[in-house]
C-alpha cells in the first residue's frame, strides 16, 4: 500500500467512525459527538494531514481546572482564531492533530522522530498513522515510546486501531526546566531578589520567541496579545549591552594561569 492509498482510507476511517481504542479512552478524533475538517499536505506541506477537532461540549477556560487550554491558545492563537471565525466555533473547543503517514513502502528511521518534534512545535501534538506492515512485536516497544498518538491500519477496509495515545499539549520551549533548578541557579549566582518575576518574564520572552519562530517559518500573523505588546515596549527600555568579548577574554587568560601553575 502507498502513500495515498494509506491516506484515503484513514481519512475514510476517520469520517465513517472506524478508528477503534481496546482501551475505551475518551480521545477527541474517534468522539462522535465532536466535527471533523481534514486538510491535505497541512501547512505548506509540512505534514500530510492536519486534522482539525471542532469540540461539541467543550468546558469553557472559565470553567476548566487545566492550565493546558490557556497555554495552547497563547502559543498558537493565530492558528485558532483563524479556524474558529470560518467554522464560527469558540477559539476553545478546537484541537489540530497533524498526522504523519508511513505506509508500507516507507521505512522507519531517524526521520521520524524529526517529524514528530516539528509536529510538536508547530501544533504542540503529533499523531502518526502506520501501515500494519510496520506493527511488529519486536517495534511496539519502541512505537509505543515516542511522543505521539500512534494509529495502525489493521489490514482490513478502512478500519484503524490505536496502539499508543500521547495527547498531552506540549506548550513550552527550552525554557521548560524545573523552577526549583531555575531558583537555585539565580543563588548561586548571588541574585536572591525579583526571582519570581525573573522567572515569569523569560518564560514570557520564551513564548514570544516561539512565535516569532512559527511566524518565520510559516510565513503567518505571529498573533501578538496586548500584554505581549506592552511586554516587548518595556523590555526594549532594558540597557542589554553586555560585554561578552571582555569576559571571554577574561576566561581564557584564568584557564592559561590554572594550567601553568599545575606544573609549577
Amino acid at each position: 500500500m502507498n502513500e495515498l492509498e494509506l491516506k484515503d482510507l484513514f481519512v475514510s476511517s476517520l469520517e465513517s467512525g472506524h478508528i477503534f481504542d481496546n482501551k475505551n479512552r475518551n480521545l477527541p478524533f474517534i468522539n462522535p459527538k465532536n466535527e471533523i475538517r481534514i486538510k491535505n499536505e497541512g501547512y505548506f506541506g509540512q505534514f500530510d494531514l492536519v486534522i482539525a477537532i471542532l469540540h461539541r461540549n467543550s468546558k469553557s477556560l472559565q470553567a476548566s481546572s487545566e492550565l493546558e487550554s490557556y497555554q495552547n491558545i497563547l502559543m498558537r492563537t493565530n492558528q485558532l482564531t483563524e479556524l474558529a471565525r470560518s467554522e464560527k466555533r469558540r477559539i476553545d473547543c478546537i484541537s489540530f492533530y497533524p498526522v504523519e503517514l508511513k505506509s508500507s513502502r516507507d521505512v522507519l528511521d531517524g526521520r521520524l522522530p524529526n517529524q514528530i518534534m516539528n509536529a510538536i512545535l508547530t501544533f504542540g501534538r503529533s499523531m502518526v498513522v502506520l501501515d500494519r506492515k510496520h506493527i511488529k512485536r519486536a517495534s511496539l516497544k519502541f512505537i509505543r515510546m515516542l511522543p505521539a498518538t500512534i494509529i495502525a491500519h489493521t489490514g482490513r477496509k478502512d478500519y484503524f486501531r490505536v496502539i499508543s495515545v500521547f495527547d498531552r499539549i506540549v506548550d513550552t520551549g527550552m525554557f521548560n526546566i524545573p523552577k526549583r533548578r531555575f531558583v537555585k541557579t539565580l543563588l548561586d549566582n548571588g541574585i536572591s531578589e525579583g526571582i519570581d518575576k525573573i522567572y515569569r518574564r523569560l518564560s514570557t520572552l520564551e513564548r514570544i520567541n516561539q512565535k516569532l519562530i512559527f511566524n518565520q517559518l510559516y510565513n503567518s500573523d505571529a498573533g501578538f496579545l496586548k500584554e505581549e505588546v506592552e511586554f516587548l515596549r518595556q523590555f526594549s527600555s532594558i540597557d542589554a549591552t553586555m560585554s561578552y568579548k571582555k569576559q571571554i577574554l577574561k576566561y581564557v587568560k584564568e584557564s592559561e594561569s590554572v594550567k601553568i601553575t599545575d606544573y609549577l
